[in-house]
């Protein structure tokens, strides 16, 4: 994938620091997933939009 084993390990205990998003995205593919980014309205509130991270099985 291009990483050390300690950024995986880090990676896989959710620790992304360091990690851009193009090579978490390039990693994901490599390892054969489909990565979907959607983007949506935001509510209809005065807070700012979120960001949601959800892996399927």
């Amino acid at each position: 994938m291009g990483l050390s084993q300690a950024k995986v390990s880090d990676m896989s205990r959710g620790r992304f620091r360091g990690i851009s998003q193009a090579k978490m995205l390039e990693c994901l593919t490599k390892l054969g997933r489909d990565v979907q980014i959607v983007v949506g309205p935001a509510r209809r509130t005065k807070k700012p939009g979120r960001v949601d991270v959800v892996f399927a099985a």
